[in-house]
């Protein structure tokens, strides 16, 4: 081999380990963001909360690890007994502590009507200063009258995507809203 095909062999050999460092380096940098374009979506969790009335109260949302746990999430819609076609607060409340795998990247509730089909309602919720999670939305009137709704509470944590939902009517018979 003369001088000259060396050099060009040692350039391209150069050139080759270059663009496999950057290479290395970039899928370092991107693999996040690479995973989630090749494995699809966090994985999805769904929690059955403990029975609740939403016109009634706040509703508690355990979310519970395998080797850890932590005291219940709240989950709220405001005002009580809960109106169509009126402003509403939508508020996820943590508790005092949370536990690192389940600090909250992004939140939102997504309203459906259970026994009609009403379109889909989706609120965002944004973090707030004092640590709650709160959007506002609100659910249109139903022909019929009173109607059953279905609040689907999404919380992407670090490793998953909590799904948890509540049933509940709106608006209310006055019977229920004198107890």
């Amino acid at each position: 081999m003369n001088a000259p095909q060396a050099l060009r062999s040692r350039r391209r050999l150069v050139v080759m380990v270059g663009i496999l460092a950057i290479s290395i380096l970039l899928a370092q940098l991107y693999k996040d963001r690479v995973m989630a374009l090749v494995g699809g979506h966090p994985e999805l969790t769904r929690i059955t909360p403990p029975p609740c009335d939403l016109n009634r109260t706040a509703c508690p949302l355990p979310i519970i690890t395998p080797i850890l746990s932590e005291a219940p999430w709240s989950f709220a819609i405001t005002p009580r007994p809960i109106p169509v076609s009126a402003p509403l607060l939508f508020t996820l409340t943590p508790p005092q502590q949370i536990l690192s795998t389940n600090q909250v990247r992004a939140a939102w509730v997504e309203l459906t009507g259970d026994s009609m089909d009403m379109g889909l309602i989706r609120v965002p919720l944004v973090p707030e200063a004092d640590g709650r999670w709160s959007g506002q939305g609100s659910i249109p009137i139903c022909v019929t009258g009173k109607m059953r709704w279905r609040a689907r509470l999404y919380l992407q944590l670090v490793n998953t995507t909590v799904e948890a939902d509540w049933l509940f009517d709106a608006p209310v018979d006055p019977v229920h809203r004198a107890n």
